[in-house]
């Protein structure tokens, strides 16, 4: 994994348009001893001191390295004290992540609320965010990267910090000359693909490269506010006709219990080892899982386990790997019976939520509880965004309908894909995915609209 942006003892003061030192702001330091402040602002400086002191530790080695004995250290107070403002070290980073997005949102909000007309207003307030993230990394990480450790837990808290930024990317254009309805899937994958270049900033520690992408991120989000012309409307019938036959045929399926009989008959110890860490997974969550539990599972010993695996992670994202090259391949195969022609980008996108759709277990381990197995895990996920950017590259349409697409466009148009696949997965709307096939293409097109 890159070097972790922002590391203890690295923050750098923060003197632009943006506001002040970001974490000076929301953590201040109160000096030790008697200060005759009210117990009330006491208890304000020592919340603000663990917050400080998390950001400080996720910096140096990421939520899942971080102890409550190292954050009580940092802050300068007892566990005694921590244990009265905070049950875990977990609702401390939750509380911690609020307080970022809080500040943050008051700030890009006040700027977006200037006058100007629609686009004026959105770069402005899409340079501060850039410029905050870019100066305060420690901070932008935990908020955009370490978050996504606590898999599902972080999902509501991540969601309700979007609620601002989709109003205003809505208010953007509710302003805009165009009459163009833009729905709330676009507007949501918007501010998913924004965040989506963040992340991928701050993992490469590139966060100063931030302010110099807003103008690519308002062309994109603005390409959205307008009629889908022929190429479109073909790329359309392509993800609604649906049926393209094709693709791995697994047997038995992945809901195939690894410790049956069947599963016994035709998969291998190490098939079955990597079905069962998966099961547990998606049955118990990541801080379930254990060498024994996946061992029980499969239906093998420890033993056998250590002979395929040397950790429990590793099992697990053998599974992610082997079901999303599945899911990958099922899209390919879609996308070449079309043989290039526009249909063939929708007929892949289609084909890619069929299986979503058909397929709980991936659907739950990929957009759920895989980030909860840490920065390698991110990696892998990392990788397999990456291999679906391809179908969105310019060379996979005929020439007439490719355009510029920059990679920061590219990036945000996946991660704003994928965001709005999360979204209706964790809101229990997986197996209607197939009907936003359409929505979803047009989020991969908009940009290349002909």
């Amino acid at each position: 994994m890159p070097g972790r942006p922002g590391g203890y003892g690295q923050q750098s003061p923060m003197t632009t348009d943006a506001g002040p030192n970001l974490t000076k702001a929301l953590f201040p330091q109160l000096s030790r001893g008697r200060h005759g402040l009210p117990a009330a602002a006491v208890e304000r400086h020592q919340i603000g001191r663990l917050e400080g002191a998390m950001v400080e530790a996720t910096a140096r080695h990421g939520f899942a390295g971080t102890t409550v004995s190292e954050l009580v250290g940092f802050a300068g107070v007892s566990k005694t004290t921590f244990y009265q403002h905070f049950d875990s070290k977990e609702s401390c980073f939750l509380a911690t992540f609020d307080a970022i997005i809080e500040a943050v949102t008051e700030q890009v909000s006040a700027a977006f609320a200037e006058p100007g007309d629609f686009r004026r207003r959105l770069t402005r307030a899409l340079s501060v965010f850039m410029e905050i993230a870019a100066a305060e990394p420690a901070a932008a990480s935990l908020a955009a990267v370490d978050s996504l450790t606590l898999g599902k837990a972080g999902i509501a808290h991540r969601e309700k910090g979007s609620e601002a930024f989709e109003l205003m990317i809505r208010q953007s254009f509710d302003h805009a000359p165009s009459s163009v309805e833009v729905g709330d899937v676009t507007v949501r994958a918007i501010v998913a693909g924004i965040r989506g270049v963040v992340y991928r900033s701050l993992r490469a520690d590139q966060a100063d490269r931030l302010p110099t992408l807003v103008d690519e991120l308002v062309d994109w989000a603005m390409a959205y506010q307008q009629v889908p012309g022929e190429m479109v409307r073909r790329a359309f019938r392509g993800a609604e006709a649906g049926g393209t036959s094709g693709g791995p045929v697994v047997d038995p399926p992945w809901e195939e219990p690894p410790d049956s009989s069947l599963s016994r008959r035709k998969l291998s110890q190490r098939e079955r080892i990597v079905r069962g860490a998966a099961k547990v997974v998606i049955e118990s969550g990541y801080d379930s899982l254990s060498i024994p539990a996946i061992s029980s599972a499969a239906g093998v010993s420890n033993q056998t386990f250590y002979e395929h695996f040397q950790s429990k992670r590793d099992a697990l994202l053998a599974a992610f790997k082997a079901m999303a090259r599945e899911a990958l391949q099922c899209a390919g195969f879609a996308f070449a019976a079309e043989r290039g022609r526009p249909e063939a980008m929708g007929a892949g996108v289609r084909a890619l939520l069929d299986y979503l759709a058909e397929h709980e277990l991936f659907a739950r381990l990929a957009f759920i509880e895989l980030p909860a197995a840490g920065p390698v895990a991110l990696d892998e996920a990392d990788r397999v965004l990456d291999r679906f950017v391809t179908f969105l590259q310019p060379g996979l349409l005929p020439p007439q309908f490719e355009g510029p697409l920059g990679a920061t466009t590219l990036r945000a148009i996946a991660t704003g894909i994928w965001g709005s696949i999360q979204y209706e997965i964790v809101h229990g709307r997986r197996e209607s995915l197939p009907d936003q096939a359409s929505d979803i293409t047009w989020l991969a097109l908009a940009p290349i609209n002909a």
